[in-house]
């Protein structure tokens, strides 16, 4: 089961037309997801607007309690769009500014252009990094149902497979399946349209294997009904979500001006957020309608800290690339370079030591 760009695209179309729709305002679909909008924190009046896309409204809230947007000089929009496959057709048609994918998904996006991505004609770059320094709270894994019977990385072969395509989770089903010395043939590849589609599959007894975030499938984790069988870190990955931006509004010294600012200001909230974990278990609770134990865990695991853009990540970056290309995952060689921008690490890592 697979979702084409085309139909995230045409599915994008509320975007443009819910723009100015309030996040705290936010209608649900049938199924009960939160329909795409975005809210604007302030009114336009010919100032220069950001819009930002997230997967959910997690970093909206907290950011909004910190205080950090006081005084902001520009207007911003916050764009609701679950799934990383929906971030980056929105990033693509320019429905939003930047968004928030996973640290490795502009690999594939590179590797499988058409035409060859330059520093002159990349049309997306990652911009900033973060992640929870945490490893207690390491967040993607490769995970097995207990009852499949998965001992070792070769029992994988013939599984069913639970994924999504389009950022990082993606990325660890790939990996994983390599580690395992396992081409797509050999499992049985369920994709499903966002992560939390395919936790719940894994969960419900539909998948036999599960490539993802830990907090999606916690429960069954917890219940001992599943375990985990590799971390992204295991595999040479960084593990860390991206902020990805269109290479014209980085280009343009107004928005690049005002995505510097914001970093800074996300930077500060991530300094507020710390010490305030119980404020933010209370936002889980009652902005994400979680229950308590899982809002406790989800507020702990979402603090994050801006990663440099440094040589270090690049070749990280680079020998994933390189092992894709090498297993026939990508069909181009590529240079990781073009698609990582270094400009905005001043204003995402200033002071972040202190």
């Amino acid at each position: 089961m697979k979702f084409s760009r085309r139909d995230v695209l045409v599915s994008l179309g509320v975007l443009t037309a819910g723009a100015i729709v309030s996040c705290r305002d936010l209608k649900k679909s049938e199924n009960g997801k939160t329909s795409v909008t975005a809210a604007p924190v302030s009114a336009s009046n010919g100032r220069v607007k950001l819009i930002v896309g997230q997967q959910d409204n997690a970093l909206q809230e907290t950011v909004a309690a910190s205080g950090v947007l006081e005084g902001l000089p520009y207007d911003l929009q916050w764009a609701v769009i679950p799934g990383p496959a929906a971030q980056l057709a929105a990033l693509y048609s320019k429905a939003i500014d930047v968004g928030l994918v996973g640290d490795t998904s502009l690999i594939v996006e590179q590797g499988r252009a058409k035409t060859d991505w330059t520093e002159a004609t990349a049309p997306l770059q990652n911009v900033a990094y973060r992640k929870n320094p945490d490893p207690a709270y390491r967040a993607t894994i490769t995970a097995v149902r207990n009852s499949a019977n998965i001992k070792t990385l070769a029992d994988l072969r013939g599984k069913k497979w639970a994924s999504n395509f389009g950022g990082i989770n993606y990325f660890m089903y790939v990996l994983s399946r390599i580690e395992a010395g396992l081409k797509p043939k050999d499992v049985d590849y369920v994709e499903l349209v966002d992560g939390a589609a395919a936790g719940a599959a894994f969960k419900a007894g539909r998948a036999d294997v599960f490539s993802g975030s830990v907090g999606t499938i916690k429960e069954a984790l917890d219940s001992g009904d599943a375990r985990i069988l590799l971390y992204a870190e295991d595999l040479g990955m960084l593990a860390a979500g991206a902020f990805t931006a269109r290479t014209d509004v980085i280009r343009d010294p107004d928005k690049s001006k005002a995505l510097a600012d914001f970093f800074e200001r996300v930077r500060k909230h991530y300094d507020w957020y710390a010490k305030n974990l119980d404020v933010v278990e209370k936002i889980y609770v009652e902005k994400r309608k979680q229950k308590p134990k899982l809002a406790k865990y989800f507020a702990a695991q979402s603090f994050g800290a801006f990663v440099p853009i440094d040589d270090d990540v690049v070749k990280r970056q680079q020998r994933l690339a390189d092992r894709l290309f090498d297993a026939g995952e990508i069909p181009k060689k590529i240079d990781v370079n073009v698609h990582n921008n270094r400009q905005f690490n001043s204003a995402a890592i200033a002071s972040s030591s202190k």
